[in-house]
This record gives C-alpha cells, structure tokens and sequence, in this order.
C-alpha cells in the first residue's frame, strides 16, 4: 500500500506541470458535464401503438389497421413530436374520421405507450373536401397544421420551453475548488442558496410532400432563441442568444405489406437531432450553457451537420451516419463520427442492438501523467440487449449494453457498459415499477501501457438515462465511475408519473486525470450517494410539467479533495414545455 501512494504522490507532481493542458481538458468537456433535464419524451422508443375509436366505445379491425397506416408510427421507433404530429394530419384525412390525438405516457421500462385517439364521423366525407390547416380554411383552431392535403403536410412548429432552478450549496459549497479551470465557471454557485430562470422559444416550419405513392420528400427548419436571468450554476450574468436549431431535408421510401410488414428507406442531410439508443454513447448532437444559456433545460439538440441513412424491414432497422456535433464555438473540438448501428427483434420479446463508429477527425486529447493522445483513430464496437415482455402485463424486464473503445493510433482499451433488471406490477395501484442498475465506465490504470480511461463521447439524456445523479453528474462524468442505480417509476394516475432514485457512486480507479482538476488524483473510491425525486405530468403531448429535486452527499474521495470543508448539496426545478 505504501508503494501505491508513493506512485500517486509522484502522479501529483507530474499534475503541477500538466495544469495548462488540463484546462484544454476542461474546457471542452465543460458543456457537456452539465446535461439538464430531457423532459418532453423526444427520443424515447415507443413500447406499443394502439387506437381507441369514440373513446373506447366502438371497434373495427379495418378502420384501425388505416388508421395505423396513415399515422405511420411503429413499436421500436423512436418518438418524434414533430413528425408525429405530421402524420396526425393523414389520420384526420380518412374519410371515417371525425377528429384525431394522440396520447403518450412512459411505460414500467421507460418506453413510451402511444394511444391514437380517433373520434368517428357520421358521415363518410370525399377526399376533396377534406383539405385542412390554416391556409386552406383560415381557421386559426387548424393551427398549427398550415396545410394538409392527400399528398401534402406543411406545419408550423412553436415550442417554448421555461424553468426556474435553485441550487443549494451547490459544488458541496466549494465552486472555487471543483469548478477550477473550467472557462464557463466566471461566478459559479456555491454557499447558499442560488435560483434562476430560463426559458426558449424555437419557431419552425415542417413539411412533407409525395412524389409518388410510395416516395416522399420532407424537410424542416427552424430557429431558436434562448436566455438565462439570475445566478445560475457557472455565471450570474444574464444573457440572451438566438440561432438556427432544424435544418435538413431528405426522401422516403415506404411500402406497407397486405399483413402489415414495414418496408423502409429514408436518406437524411442537414441539421437535425441524432441518438442511438438510450444514448449511453451518442445523445447530445448539440451543447447548451455558456453564450448560448439555457444550460439545464436543454432546449438544442440538432447537430451541427448530419448525415444520416436508414433502412427498415419490418422489426429490423440498419442506419448509416455521419455526425459532426454542435459544440460550443470556443472549444469545439472538430469530432466528426462515423458509424453504422442495427436494432431488430429477433424473437417477440427480445431485442438486439450493434453498432461500430469510428472518428475519423478530431481535436479532443487524452492526457497520462507521461503522454497526450488524440481522440482521433478512437473506433468502438457496442452491444445490446433488452427483454421486453408487452406492457400490459406484469413481468421482469431486462436491458444490458456493453462497449470497447479502442484507438488505431495507439494502445486503447476502455470498456463501459450496463445491466438493468427490473419488474412492472402493473395490477398493483400506482403501477409500480422496481429496478436495480450497475454501470461501469473504466477509468486508467497508470501503472499499464494501456490507456483505459473511457471517452464519454456525447452521452447524456434524463435522469432515469444517462445523466447519473442530477448532482453529481456535474462532478462526476460518465467515465472512471461505478453507479449503483436503485429506481421505482410509479403512476399515481393515468398522466402522471413519479421517479425516486437512490445512487451510490464509486471510482472505478483512484487516477482520474481527465476529470475534473481537483479531482486528478483520488485518495478513495468512495465518490458518494445521492436521492433524486422527479415528476412529470403529461396534460397532453403538446403540454408537460416536469419537477426534480436531488440531495447529494460527497463521499470519502470529494471530502478529502475538499479537506473536509463541504456542505451537503440540494437542488429543485420545475419546467414547463407548451407546444402551440
């Protein structure tokens, strides 16, 4: 034990000299170590789809089969609020259509439940006459459908998204200790209590047109603009910033079978969202917080540059992509990532994943108390697996993924990965549903030639994803770390839903050069514990309150980097998202 603290000893005096290439470090990551809250369900993969005609009252096998045709969305997809609200307006067409919605709410598992809400008409309607949106019927109430015909979508988008948040002895009450270095932390939150406000509005126009009766173009854009007032976490200047956010266009091919099979092509190009998976290694296409604000709601998400192929055959999808994400201007580190990825279901409860990418360009380094490393030449090869019985009944599920990074530049071997089991009681009131998590993200083992230290890349999501402790994931990233993840999601009511959390977070080695400056050298791996609590009440899709609140203790690792001055942290925030 002796010798192992003597060689950490000689790594602190190797620190002192690597303090100027350690705030290159932080500079880049610092965006990306503060994720907020992903609240509107964007992303989510969609569990089931089923149709209610005159709310529950009637039932016809036909209708509902063109019903689901014209909407379009399928299990496995991944929620898309602006492309299912397109494809709302086709069901609306159907000539036995009186009115339609549609309503989602998170399943035990995480996964999203659609229900197609169908009002019949009394009397069948022609096709001709059934052209909808404000531009054709200068009806205000048709809003946010512009127009809509049997070939044709054109919509607008309004989005606003508004939070108050409030940090209590935020960084344990020492910034000046675990935010040194960082570039965005000019008047970081500390002793005492901090509460600010934040808000965004993104307007755009969406549209979708076919070429042929099986071949449509589609296309989006949009603007965003965004502000902070009050102390937030790093600054207590307010500021105000505006940019383009959606800016792609593409094609479609789709063909449905006479028994319902899926037949799919799609090639994408521009500005747009991208995520594989629960995100645990690509989520955040885009950085929020510093001249942009805005730093815990999280309203941008496109890419800088995106290009993105897709092919489905009925529960098997293969994507191609290139993305370029977009980074803080200041310290954008110029990755670029290609990669190709496989979902399918390959029996009717269980579902596999792949995906190999690799990074062809980059600025990002890597950093030994001996040597500097480029991101570039990083490639990875990932693994999933999930056991997703129906929803509708009680049942043990399942979810694992693991990864290897590896660099074809030098010796790289990092490994993350997680395994989930959970059980939905879905007879039992409230709905409960009772799960355990281990994730482990390696960190580097200086005594070894091998750099170990696993590169988070753009992971991130909500807090029952890939933001790990609401807190501590702003101290603690997702590399070099263990969590234990102990969840229940219950469902007091049809629209709400609540998520208690309990973390305990541990290093996965004592050297953590890479994470946060103070931090560089553990004396244990003890990083500590933390309770979360959030609900979320779905209105409608188009309306959704989201409350968090976590309190964080630092454990052995944190207390002793902060010579035992700290203070337990708190934090609450309350978020509203209104789509008009």
């Amino acid at each position: 034990m002796p010798n192992f603290l003597d060689q950490f000893a000689f790594v602190k005096l190797k620190l002192i000299l690597l303090k100027p290439i350690l705030l290159a470090v932080l500079c880049w990551l610092a965006p990306f170590a503060h994720a907020g809250v992903e609240a509107d369900l964007s992303g989510r993969r969609i569990e089931s789809v089923s149709v209610r005609f005159d709310g529950g009252q009637q039932e016809n096998s036909t209708y509902r089969d063109a019903a689901l045709k014209a909407f379009g969305v399928h299990p496995g997809n991944r929620f898309d609020p602006v492309r299912s609200d397109l494809m709302l307006n086709q069901v609306r067409r159907l000539s036995f259509v009186g009115d339609a919605r549609y309503e989602v709410q998170t399943s035990g598992n995480g996964n999203l439940e659609v229900v197609l809400d169908v009002t019949l008409t009394q009397v069948a309607k022609p096709l001709v006459d059934s052209t909808m949106g404000l531009f054709a019927t200068g009806d205000w109430q048709d809003f946010p459908t512009l127009y809509a015909d049997d070939r044709s979508v054109l919509q607008a988008k309004l989005l606003n998204k508004s939070m108050v948040f409030s940090n209590t002895n935020a960084f344990f009450g020492r910034p000046d200790v675990l935010t040194a270095g960082n570039p965005l932390a000019t008047a970081p939150s500390g002793k005492g209590t901090d509460t600010w406000f934040e808000s965004s509005v993104e307007a755009g126009l969406y549209g979708i047109s076919a070429v042929t009766d099986h071949i449509s173009v589609f296309g989006g854009g949009s603007y965003i603009a965004s502000g902070s007032w009050g102390p937030e976490l790093f600054t207590d200047q307010s500021r105000v910033h505006g940019g383009v956010e959606d800016a792609y266009f593409g094609f479609i091919g789709r063909n449905t079978t006479d028994q319902g099979g899926v037949r799919q092509m799609s090639l994408l190009y521009g500005r747009k969202a991208f995520q594989v998976d629960n995100g645990m290694i690509l989520r955040l296409a885009s950085a929020n917080g510093g001249d942009r604000a805005a730093l815990q709601s999280n309203p941008r998400n496109a890419a800088d540059e995106l290009i993105h192929a897709q092919f489905v055959y009925d529960d098997h999808k293969l994507e191609l992509f290139q993305l370029d994400p977009d980074e803080l201007e200041p310290i954008d580190s110029h990755t670029v990532i290609q990669g190709v990825n496989y979902e399918g279901r390959v029996l009717p409860n269980l579902r596999l994943g792949a995906m190999a990418l690799q990074v062809p360009e980059s600025n990002f380094k890597y950093y030994t108390p001996t040597a500097t490393y480029s991101r570039e030449g990083l490639e990875i090869l990932d693994l999933r697996l999930a056991f997703d019985p129906p929803a509708s009944v009680s049942s043990f599920y399942a979810n694992a993924e693991l990864a290897r990074q590896t660099n074809r530049n030098f010796d790289m071997e990092a490994w993350g990965g997680y395994a989930e089991l959970g059980y939905q009681f879905r007879d039992t009131a409230w709905r409960p549903t009772l799960s355990y998590r281990y994730s482990k993200f390696t960190g580097d083992n200086p005594d070894t030639p091998t750099f170990e230290r696993w590169d988070p890349l753009f992971a991130g999501g909500g807090g029952d994803e890939w933001v790990q402790g609401l807190n501590q994931y702003k101290v603690v990233q997702t590399s070099n770390v263990i969590a234990h993840r102990f969840m229940a999601r219950l469902q007091p009511a049809p629209r709400w839903e609540l998520t208690p959390q309990f973390w305990l977070f541990k290093a996965d080695t004592l050297n953590n050069l890479g994470g946060a400056q103070a931090l560089s050298v553990l004396e244990s791996d003890d990083l500590g514990m933390e309770l979360n609590l959030t609900a979320r009440y779905v209105a409608n899709p188009n309306l959704i309150f989201v409350f968090s609140a976590a309190y964080t203790q630092p454990g052995e690792a944190i207390r002793s980097a902060l010579n035992n001055d700290y203070q337990n942290w708190f934090s609450a925030s309350a978020l509203m998202i209104v789509r008009f």
